[in-house]
């Protein structure tokens, strides 16, 4: 029987998460045997600096990728939000599974975002939803939040924070779609590149594994991923830009919403595209020109 290891992050939704994919690979290949390795990445290490003051990128992907190239495990799963455009050389993305809810969720004692009081405080680390929740809300205060979900669960039931934003595709996998008081609408808050998917890496000369994950592989999820990744690259940005684009797809093709906004100044740049398959890729990359030159003449910081 074939012994496959599948390298994943230690938090209870990174491991729930990877405990999923490794059931849809077991249904696929029930000859073959999938175990799960828990691996730190330095994200995950430091959860008391914030993440746009962490310098470099694949803060929680980095580890994952040299486990790979030291075949110390076959297979990684990663939050594709996560997941820098560029991947180490040597490894690929070998399969995207089915997409959750992508959107953002507003967690609070309070029903929505518009009925925060005054000066509420809100708990988020991503400059993108800053920049956002800023453009409509600007008397809204902001302060960092990281640590695993259940950790920034507990302190906004401390108290804390008048409110908290977080993915609502790892809440509804943890089973806590309840604690969600609005889901954030796209034009609103425009979610992360790749936010809800799940990707499965693998290293580039490993036909056997690259002929298994062809079996779990969704390609209407892997190709708006690489739409709204095409963004992303052509933007040049991750997740510590106040960046953001959603495809979504629609009868004639694709719709795609896409954001690039100030998170010190709350001003926010939109752009969104409709249109057949074909067309999106020239398309997407004439919208980030378009967003690029904009936030240039309008002198935004977003990176």
């Amino acid at each position: 029987m074939t012994v496959l290891r599948i390298g994943t992050r230690g938090s209870l939704l990174a491991w729930t998460q990877s405990t999923h994919a490794m059931r849809m690979l077991e249904a696929a290949h029930p000859h073959c045997r999938f175990e799960l390795v828990k691996i730190s990445t330095r994200g995950d290490r430091d959860q008391s600096t914030p993440l746009v003051s962490m310098a470099g990128t694949g803060l929680f992907t980095k580890e994952l990728e040299e486990a790979l190239l030291s075949k110390e495990v076959d297979l990684a799963i990663h939050s594709l939000k996560d997941v820098p455009y560029v991947t180490a050389e040597g490894c690929q993305l070998g399969a995207f599974l089915e997409r959750e809810a992508p959107w953002d969720a507003f967690l609070s004692g309070y029903s929505s975002l518009q009925e925060l009081p005054h000066n509420a405080l809100v708990g988020t680390s991503s400059p993108r939803r800053i920049a956002q929740l800023r453009a409509v809300r600007p008397d809204l205060r902001f302060a960092d939040l990281r640590g695993n979900l259940d950790t920034r669960l507990a302190r906004l039931d401390r108290g804390e924070y008048d409110a908290i934003i977080l993915a609502q595709a790892g809440l509804c996998r943890l089973g806590l779609g309840d604690r969600i008081k609005q889901a954030l609408p796209v034009d609103l808050c425009v979610p992360a590149f790749g936010q809800g998917v799940l990707a499965v890496e693998c290293r580039k000369d490993d036909a056997l594994v690259q002929g298994i994950l062809g079996a779990v592989d969704n390609a209407g999820v892997r190709r708006a991923a690489s739409l709204e990744r095409t963004l992303m690259m052509a933007l040049g940005g991750g997740c510590k830009a106040a960046l953001a684009a959603l495809c979504e797809p629609v009868a004639e093709g694709w719709r795609v919403h896409a954001s690039l906004g100030d998170p010190a100044s709350g001003v926010v740049l939109r752009k969104s595209w409709a249109g057949s398959d074909i067309e999106a890729e020239p398309a997407l990359e004439s919208m980030a020109l378009q967003l690029l030159h904009e936030a240039q003449e309008a002198g935004l910081v977003w990176k």
